[in-house]
Order: structure tokens, then sequence, then C-alpha cells
């Protein structure tokens, strides 16, 4: 054998003997389902997966977008997805009165003191006319990811009530995010409520302006886990620790590092210089749940007669902690 083959005989070796460990680690890795709505809401998850916290925790995450968190719900408790990073929902609520195994164990995207990146836009050319706040909302059409029982519906009907309008004042709409440039485009809404980074999009584009926001300090949005992780709590510490260090990296000024940015705008689809210049969401690195804003979520849809129970369940039923 020649000096050179037995180089290169010695190299290729060497190169496989580095490459074990790493395919062992591959094959040992656990497989991990997560469902998302694409919005930069859900930025920790987004980090944590393209960032290696998921596969350092022990798991090969496969992500994929839903359209809504309210469907993903019966998949989650079914063990289809183990997984749901979306809005609170009369579904989720349901679910839990039905006995379904699914809880909320973080919450994500808190509305920040300062921008809006959340909010309710009317269409440009009303807006131009002069309809600059949701009073001239009554009777007109309101597009939004959900039904009246979505986080989206419970932020609308808090801020009609600043206005002395309720539900029942306007034409609601479910839109897919997806499709709101187009029912904008198409004057088939005349406002719409959305999340960033769509808010800066429209509103660069001049196809609607803002007009109305929730409160800030509140979150609606958070995540959810699935039969598979709640019956192995070591399982669900692990996958949420994950998590808690993507909201740790996105929490501060590490928002606008290249890789945070890169992995946002690889899951909202939207380029990075908007997500740049997008109003952002506060996050707690712990990613604690905002229960003041579960309660009154809960309470809002009783109202509205849209649950299908009428004594509020207690909060140990709705959440889990890990």
């Amino acid at each position: 054998m020649t000096t050179r083959r037995r180089f290169l005989g010695g190299a290729a070796a060497v190169a496989a003997a580095a490459a074990a460990p790493r395919i062992a680690r591959a094959q040992t890795l656990k497989p991990l389902s997560v469902g998302y709505v694409p919005s930069t809401l859900f930025a920790p998850v987004f980090v944590a997966q393209e960032r290696g916290y998921l596969a350092a925790a022990g798991y090969s995450a496969t992500l994929a977008p839903i359209v809504a968190g309210q469907d993903a719900m019966a998949l989650v408790a079914q063990g289809q997805m183990d997984v749901a990073t979306a809005g609170l929902s009369a579904a989720f609520f349901n679910a839990i009165n039905r006995g379904l195994e699914v809880k909320f164990v973080a919450s994500t995207g808190y509305q920040p003191a300062n921008g809006h990146p959340t909010g309710l836009m009317m269409r440009q050319d009303l807006y131009d006319a002069g309809a600059h706040d949701p009073s001239a909302l009554k009777g007109k059409t309101i597009g939004w990811l959900g039904n009246a029982g979505a986080t989206a519906g419970y932020y609308v009907a808090l801020i009609l009530r600043k206005y002395g309008l309720t539900m029942k004042d306007i034409n609601p709409v479910s839109v897919a995010a997806p499709d709101q440039q187009v029912a904008l485009e198409k004057k088939a809404v005349d406002a719409i409520f959305c999340s960033a980074p769509l808010t800066a999009l429209f509103a660069e584009k001049k196809l609607a302006q803002l007009i109305g926001s929730v409160s800030p300090g509140i979150a609606g949005t958070g995540i959810f886990f699935g039969p598979s992780l709640l019956e192995s709590p070591g399982a669900a510490a692990a996958v949420l620790g994950a998590f808690r260090k993507g909201a740790a990296d996105v929490a501060g000024s590490g928002y606008f590092t290249p890789a945070n940015l890169a992995a946002m705008s690889k899951y909202v689809n939207q380029p990075v210089d908007l997500i740049k210049t997008t109003d952002r969401y506060d996050f707690k690195p712990d990613l604690r749940i905002d229960q003041t804003t579960l309660g009154d979520m809960q309470t809002e849809f009783l109202a509205q007669g849209i649950l299908a129970y009428k004594t509020p369940l207690p909060e140990a039923k709705l959440i889990a902690k890990f």
C-alpha cells in the first residue's frame, strides 16, 4: 500500500470515528412534534429549535405551521402533536371541560409597554376617509385568525369594550394569517386584527393603519403540552427548559442578533429586515404564565356564551408547571 493510500485510509478511519458519536446521538434523540402559528409571538420556540436547545435536551423536533391554535387543541390532546404554540381559546377551555389531556404550560409574547406589535388595523381607504378609531367599526366586517373564541377574538372584545361596543355590533370573519393581505387588498374586510410582523407589513404597504391595541403587560398566547409530555414530568421539564433558553435569548437586546432574527424569519416566512423594524413583544425568560389574562379570558368567553359550561374551571385544571 502506498503512503498516500495509507494516509487516505487513516484519514477516513478518523473521520468515521469522529462521526460515530454524532450518528449515535442522532439515533438516540426522541422525536417531538411542534405545531406553531407563524408569528414572532413564539420566537422562544423558533430560537430553541434553530440554536440546538431542543436537540441538547434530547429531542429531534419537527416544527409544522398550523392555521389556528384552536384547531390544534384536539390534535395535542389526542397525542397526534406533542406541543402547540398558539393562542388561548375557547377550544382549549372546552377541551379541558371534556377531560382531554392538554395543559397550558407557558405564556409567550407579552404585549410591550412600547410599541404595538399586535393591533386592530383599519383598511387604508377607510382610514384615509376619517375612520381613525374603533368607534367607526359598528356594523363593519372585522377579520382575524380564528373566531370569537380565539385569542384575537378576546383582544378585539377588549378593544371594542373601550368604545361601548360588543362583538354583536360587528360582523366577524375568520381570516388565516396568510390570507389577511389579500382580504385587505380585495376589500373583503373593513378592518383586520393581526400580530407582528403583519402589523408592520400592512402599514408599510399602506393596506391598513393601526386604530386600536390591547393593554401592555398581558399575554394571551403560549405553549400547550399534550399527554406524551404531561405523563413524563422529566421530559416536560427538559422541553420547557429548552424553550426557556430560547426565551432568555430573545428577552433583551439578544432579540436582534443575526441568529435569532434568522430563526424568526424562517418560521414566520417574512424577511429579516421587516422583523428588525417591527415592534417587538416582551418575553419573560422563565416563560411564566399570565394567570390574570388566563382567568379573564375564560370569564369573557363565559359571558359571550361560547363555552360549553357555565361555571369557571379552576386554574389547577388548566395549567401544568414544570
